[in-house]
């Protein structure tokens, strides 16, 4: 029983520490680059008949209770962000006092006045960006 136990640690660890490094994972059809476009949330799809001409369908503003960030690019196509990016877009828009002000105010009145730009830099991978860093003005 304990020569065993000995072979089966043997063959998992030899399994769980690869004798050739492999060469890191690549994404078909990723694109690094820098964004920019109106931060949006990406989860909310009814924003309510206040804004309902002046976003496009299936785009909020960005809310208080947002969580789920998007980009609404200039061309019309929209990206969400990966988890990583949602936190750094959170604490981007608790900096930008402008940003913050804009958000108050739609919770308040239930408007908005202007979208908030965002500028984006990561890695796109299809709809979704793996955010590496984002900046509100």
């Amino acid at each position: 029983m304990f020569l065993v136990r000995i072979a089966m640690l043997s063959i998992c660890a030899f399994n769980a520490f690869p004798q050739h490094p492999s060469a890191p994972a690549r994404t078909v059809g990723s694109q690094t680059g820098n964004w920019s476009g109106a931060l949006a949330d990406a989860t909310r799809t009814d924003c309510g008949v206040e804004l309902e001409h002046a976003v496009k369908p299936g785009t909020c503003p960005v809310s208080m209770c947002t969580s789920n960030f998007g980009l609404m690019l200039g061309d019309g196509k929209f990206v969400k962000f990966d988890e990583g990016g949602n936190s750094k877009a959170l604490a981007a828009l608790r900096k930008s006092s402008k940003a913050s002000k804009i958000v108050f105010n739609y919770w308040r009145t239930g408007k908005t006045a202007s979208p908030i730009k965002a500028y984006v830099t990561g890695t796109m991978t299809s709809d979704t960006i793996n955010v590496e860093s984002v900046k509100i003005d």
